[in-house]
């Protein structure tokens, strides 16, 4: 082999060998940053999971905060004590139970619209009785129409705001929470709560179920002393009178509608009433109404509410239950008084009773009372219409058979 090729392999080897060199180093790098990235990627993994686990255990510590915060709250509210007293607590409770800076009741203003501060904490001393604001108006106003508890994180909630009406938010003030508080006469107030530091979405819960602790307080304060006079209970069956059933019927809906719930509305009337009153005399017709809330309250649950609507005519409403729970309810009911019988004096044969009834349920048909009401009106008429002594249910909301028969006389009785 000549010189010249000699060297022409060298330099071939050589060239080799740095293009060795050359790869490994590449192969080096991409390896270390496959590791960068490895690390980087865990890193960003790891990261994600302390702050899950810090959620977490914030989540975990709320919970236990609230678990010691709620039983010093439900023993204070049980305590005896005038209706004006309860604000004031309500007002501490919730400054503490939130941790909000600001914490406010506002009740309307007699003989206008608008809605005024009349207990609150964290506010100006010029604000209480003296500044105003619409009732209609920002997330108060929501509140109040609606009668729901509204937050700030609603979608409608800085909707509609208008220049020439008084807001809250107008005056500094934008509430996270404004939950409306029910006396026994309808809307006694709004709790107005800013300042929440913790996830508003979560708290809201915690917002409906204070609100509804101290309206379930304040109500049955008055109740207490209403009950004395007679007011809200029916003096021949001892079930809630017609008014009571009906200012409870409305706050079954707001409550049932901040928890996402469902409920039942169940009225009856008895077969052949008028045909009763008419043969055996109105004395036995008022034993027959007395036996029928007997039996009716004797098989319904201490949660739900029976009323007498009127004459022979019930009311029940079932709450927190299934559509098929309500209609086993109801089933169960008409079927206790079809096995009734009542000896009456001077007449050999015993009187036999039947009951036709309409179910109508939250929020199925309808959100409001009269939409419910009519509902299951409709639902009572077809049971009759069908041969009494049934249970209907209500028909889907546009899926009435003949337009206008709820206006139509049923069949007697």
């Amino acid at each position: 082999m000549t010189q010249n090729q000699l060297l022409l392999v060298a330099v071939g080897l050589g060239f080799l060998a740095v293009i060795l060199l050359v790869s490994e180093r590449l192969l080096r790098l991409r390896r270390k940053s496959s590791e960068s990235e490895r690390d980087r990627a865990a890193a960003l993994q790891l990261s994600a999971l302390r702050d899950e686990l810090s959620s977490v255990v914030k989540g975990l510590s709320r919970k236990r905060d609230i678990a010691d915060r709620i039983p010093p709250i439900a023993k204070k509210i049980t305590e005896r004590m005038p209706e004006s007293s309860y604000l004031p607590v309500l007002v501490r409770s919730a400054k503490d139970f939130f941790d909000a800076y600001q914490v406010g009741f506002f009740s309307p203003v007699e003989g206008s619209a608008d809605y005024t501060l009349e207990v609150g904490t964290g506010y100006l001393p010029d604000w209480q009785g003296q500044v105003r604001v619409a009732s209609d108006e920002g997330l108060l106003g929501i509140a109040i129409q609606k009668r729901i508890v509204a937050a700030r994180i609603d979608p409608l909630a800085a909707s509609g705001l208008r220049a020439s009406s008084r807001s809250l938010e107008k005056l500094g003030i934008p509430p996270d929470f404004a939950a409306p508080v029910f006396g026994s006469g309808g809307i006694l107030g709004v709790l107005v709560v800013t300042g929440c530091p913790y996830p508003l979405e979560e708290e809201r819960k915690y917002v409906s179920m204070l609100a509804d602790l101290f309206s379930m307080a304040i109500q049955k304060s008055s109740l207490t002393d209403a009950t004395k006079s007679g007011v809200w209970k029916d003096e021949l069956t001892g079930l809630s009178t017609r008014l009571h059933f009906l200012q409870q019927f409305e706050n079954e809906i707001r409550r049932t509608g901040n928890y996402q719930l469902s409920f039942a509305l169940f009225m009856f009337d008895i077969d052949k009433f008028k045909q009763i009153n008419d043969t055996y005399g109105h004395a036995t017709g008022d034993v027959v109404i007395r036996k029928v809330a007997e039996i009716t309250k004797k098989h319904t649950r201490s949660s739900d509410l029976v009323g007498r609507y009127g004459g022979d005519e019930f009311l029940v409403l079932i709450t927190s239950c299934t559509q098929d729970q309500s209609i086993r309810y109801a089933e169960n009911i008409r079927d206790m008084i079809a096995r009734t019988e009542l000896r009456i004096q001077g007449y050999d044969a015993p009187l036999k009773l039947t009951i036709s009834g309409g179910l109508a349920f939250y929020p199925t048909h309808g959100q409001s009372t009269s939409d419910l009401m009519h509902a299951a009106d409709h639902a009572l008429y077809e049971a009759k219409r069908k041969g009494r002594n049934q249970v209907s249910v209500a028909p889907m909301r546009g899926l009435v058979d003949s337009p206008g028969a709820i206006d139509e006389e049923p069949p007697a009785g």
